[in-house]
């Protein structure tokens, strides 16, 4: 299973990870395999630097780290290594990233790998996702309920998203800040869909989307915010309204999925271990090996 893939902020880079227990990094403009980072862990979540090729690995065991593909230099996160990360993410400078472990903390860290702040504990689930705010030094982290934090831990907001007990697996602020989305795992042995929902900052609900016949993995915004990629039973891209606009097809399920900088392009990965380039409008250009 290939649980991430994400383009590198200037479109020179591919990174895939998952059970394969390493890092693949391939040329974002040929598709060609560049390095590999091989980790004895299970690579749960990759986030790139919002400016640099230095990508953030959460990954189970002693494997989260930053990684400066450039450089070919790593940092290891000393003080999550026993706990291992479920997932990471940058602030919008670059300067402070968010880690969820596998103990259900949530913690602050620093671009050099300092641990800044463990944030007190208050879920009972462990966090599967992190997001900060475009604009602020906000965390929203989704566990059992949508928590929102500030820099310093304080909790903000904490939201239901749904009277069943649903597992969160994806969350994405919109490029705006305006709004956020999240993806959820849903429940068919009791008839509960999975859920696309669109939220407003203040803890209420804009849209709800029944449509996946499985869950929600990861989703992803194009850079100016105009379209939502989703990865489940199928590929999907949505209007920044929620309206959707097409549909690739797959014969597996769908786990990664990120947006190339410029638009053009999206990157998918798969449970089978499966990774496609696909254009704006789903269709399949080319499958990576």
């Amino acid at each position: 299973t290939l649980w991430t893939a994400n383009w590198s902020p200037d479109g020179q880079y591919i990174a895939i990870g998952g059970v394969d227990q390493e890092v693949r990094i391939f040329s974002g403009t040929t598709f060609e395999l560049l390095k590999t980072y091989p980790l004895a862990e299970n690579i749960m979540r990759l986030r790139w630097h919002p400016k640099k090729n230095i990508l953030a690995v959460a990954a189970s065991g002693k494997g989260t780290r930053l990684i400066n593909v450039d450089l070919n230099e790593t940092i290891i996160f000393e003080g999550v290594e026993n706990l291992g990360g479920r997932a990471i993410a940058w602030n919008r400078t670059g300067k402070l990233i968010a880690i969820a472990d596998y103990d259900s903390k949530l913690s602050i860290w620093n671009h050099k790998g300092k641990l800044l702040r463990v944030i007190k504990k208050t879920n009972t689930k462990s966090y599967v996702a992190v997001d900060w705010h475009p604009q602020k030094n906000q965390i929203t982290a989704l566990s059992e309920y949508i928590r929102q934090y500030d820099k310093k831990g304080r909790l903000l907001n904490k939201i239901a998203h749904r009277k069943e007990k649903v597992l969160m697996l994806c969350v994405k602020w919109h490029p705006s800040g305006n709004f956020f989305v999240i993806g959820d795992y849903g429940d068919y042995d009791y008839h509960y869909p999975a859920l696309l929902q669109f939220w407003y900052p203040n803890g209420r609900l804009q849209k709800e989307i029944k449509l996946s016949k499985a869950e929600y993995r990861n989703i992803s915004w194009n850079k100016e915010g105009t379209l939502l990629a989703t990865a489940s039973d199928a590929m999907r891209i949505w209007s920044r309204e929620g309206k959707l606009l097409s549909e690739g097809a797959s014969n597996d399920l769908l786990w990664g999925i990120d947006w190339s900088p410029d638009g053009h392009y999206i990157v998918t990965s798969s449970g089978k271990g499966e990774i496609k380039i696909r254009d704006k409008d789903a269709k399949l250009i080319k499958e990576i090996t």
